[in-house]
């Protein structure tokens, strides 16, 4: 009997865990169904197959490593304040979980296409948000691809991300982009 309470949800943190653990290949039924104490039945309870419950974690993943924070970032208004809550929400991220779905990326077409869909809006974000705040759109775009470049560089370069290292790094970018002052920014 699953515990009581069980739901999707619960499988797909799990899931992302298990990714920024071991990868895409750490993430398969059995996996999940010991870190959640229950019966491949509660798995085929849930999801018809692994496609599916991959399908729906990458979904799952969008909505709420995407989506859902655009949306919370959209409603700041002040772009000193935006850009507080988007430095807090890019070191909060799963980082492990993000960095082994870009490798699986590479391999899968489905995860590719995922991957993709949350790249694309946080670029549009990042750039809005650079735009709103006094940028160009040419200079709020390319900054944008520089932070979300960052954002990936420290999910691949440091295994484990260390959350100080992403605030530090974060910061001085921050303050990189701030400078009007190209010479400013060497």
């Amino acid at each position: 009997m699953p515990p009581e309470g069980l739901s999707r949800i619960a499988y797909y943190e799990a899931g992302l865990e298990l990714l920024a653990e071991g990868g895409h290949g750490g993430l398969t039924i059995a996996a999940l169904c010991e870190r959640l104490s229950v019966t491949k039945g509660s798995f085929y309870h849930h999801f018809g197959d692994m496609a599916e419950y991959v399908s729906l974690l990458l979904d799952h993943w969008e909505a709420e490593h995407a989506t859902r924070l655009i949306a919370l970032s959209e409603s700041v208004t002040d772009p000193e304040e935006r850009f507080d809550l988007l430095e807090g929400i890019a070191v909060g991220l799963p980082h492990g979980a993000e960095a082994a779905i870009r490798a699986w990326s590479w391999n899968s077409e489905v995860v590719a296409t995922a991957q993709d869909r949350v790249d694309r809006a946080r670029l549009v974000h990042l750039t809005r948000a650079g735009v709103d705040a006094g940028l160009d759109p040419s200079r709020a775009k390319r900054m944008a691809k520089i932070s979300l470049s960052v954002l990936v560089g420290m999910q691949l370069l440091e295994r484990p991300a260390r959350k100080k290292s992403m605030e530090d790094v974060f910061s001085e970018l921050r303050h990189w982009v701030a400078a009007e002052d190209p010479a400013a920014r060497l």
